[in-house]
């Protein structure tokens, strides 16, 4: 399985239904983010995960979007940047972050977006701890344009807490 696919299913199935809220124990709180972490057998899944400030436009009917940052013990994975936006992303259509000058284009399916290459997530989690607000403008499949804007204060606590609680 490719580790894109791996990231998408994970997500969906920690947020659907079927898994019970309870398993996913949340760290701390850290001003607009927390660190959240689910155990997998004695594997460790944890990540920073934070809400939009402001969810442009405000009529659209969508599910909660969200800006992760996962690290999981099972496959040394660190560092995972990920996004969903609530709602299906248009086939095809990238995600665009931006922070500052610094635009980074996520591949998006189904209802989830990722990053194609590791050092684009090092460098965004880098610029990330330095900077107050990330801006994440997507395309639904039914043709609307969003844009979610995210504070990064409490980034970097949060982003810490996630990383300690999956060393191994």
């Amino acid at each position: 399985m490719s580790l894109n696919k791996f990231i998408f299913l994970f997500f969906v199935s920690i947020f659907s239904y079927n898994i019970s809220f309870a398993e996913i124990k949340i760290s701390g709180k850290f001003k607009n983010w927390e660190s959240h972490y689910t155990e997998d057998g004695k594997d460790l899944i944890c990540f920073a995960l934070s809400i939009p400030t402001k969810m442009e436009p405000k009529n659209l009917n969508r599910a909660e979007a969200r800006l992760f940052v996962t690290f999981r013990t099972k496959d040394n994975t660190q560092d995972e940047v990920s996004i969903t936006g609530g709602y299906p992303y248009k086939k095809g259509a990238k995600v665009n972050l931006t922070i500052s000058n610094s635009n980074f284009g996520f591949e998006s399916s189904e209802n989830f977006a990722w990053l194609p290459s590791k050092d684009q997530e090092i460098k965004l989690v880098s610029i990330m701890k330095k900077k107050n607000d990330a801006q994440v403008v997507g395309l639904s499949s039914r043709g609307n344009k969003t844009t979610d804007t995210y504070s990064l204060l409490g980034f970097t606590d949060a982003y810490n807490s996630a990383k300690n609680k999956c060393k191994k």
